[in-house]
């Protein structure tokens, strides 16, 4: 009888041990961030940044969380016009999705949406499939906290964490929320282009519980309305899982 009842112990802590070791997946708010990669010396660019512009109003209206940037690649400079706010970087970052997608190349303008969905981003209708699809499946990483202090002539930013962030990095994305400029030579020669959220620096460290990290904040910028774009992005498959926005003042 008692050999019994250990058999009927031992299958009962069998079957009960997966159930107390399972740790069900966090879930908050969607988000979906957008990154366009464009130019100001290409002239197809410039319908892209158009509807980025709208796609930022239309956020602000709805109280959806979508979180724009808008990187400027420096490999239209050679021909005409040398973009002001392109960095190499950029482009580097716009060939790392394209090695992780397997495309055959990068072009401008793209847009590629929570890190995994891209497309030629003057496509209207695919972007707005594409958020559609962010929109309505939760996001497994959020941010508890996301603050930003200027102390000399720098801005630290400090976060908390929350959620599913284990293998993943944390992208920061200093913005300029407006730009208007004269472009003199190239595709766009003659014409005056405004870009919303243009990424100025771009920062990725390792995610953690809780950390800061430290901008530069240059005279160019300290005299222009910026925000920060801070997202969590895994390093697997390189899919987005939670963003956050804090404004400068």
């Amino acid at each position: 009888m008692l050999m019994r009842s250990k058999n009927i112990l031992m299958i009962v802590l069998i079957l009960i041990t997966p159930m107390l070791s399972f740790k069900p997946t966090q879930q908050f708010e969607p988000i979906a961030v957008i990154e366009l990669f464009t130019s100001q010396g290409c002239s197809s660019c410039s319908s892209a940044d158009g509807l980025l512009s709208q796609t930022i109003n239309d956020a602000h209206k709805s109280g959806k969380k979508i979180f724009a940037l808008s990187y400027h690649v420096d490999y239209w400079n050679r021909l005409g016009w040398a973009d002001p706010f392109s960095d190499k970087k950029f482009s580097e970052r716009q060939s790392m999705y394209a090695n992780a997608m397997s495309l055959r190349s990068i072009y401008t303008p793209q847009m590629i949406v929570n890190g995994t969905d891209e497309f030629v981003s003057s496509n209207e209708k695919e972007l707005k499939n594409s958020l559609h699809q962010s929109l309505n499946t939760k996001s497994t990483a959020s941010f508890k906290s996301l603050t930003v202090d200027e102390n000399e002539n720098k801005l630290q930013l400090n976060y908390t964490l929350d959620g599913e962030y284990e293998d993943c990095k944390i992208n920061f994305a200093l913005v300029s929320l407006t730009e208007t400029t004269v472009v003199k030579h190239g595709e766009n020669g003659g014409r005056t282009l405004t870009n919303e959220n243009v990424v100025r620096q771009f920062i990725s460290t390792s995610a953690n519980a809780k950390g800061k990290i430290t901008f530069s904040a240059l005279p160019l910028l300290s005299k222009k309305i910026l925000a920060v774009v801070a997202f969590v992005q895994r390093n697997s498959d390189l899919k987005i899982i939670g963003g956050a926005k804090v404004g400068i003042n």
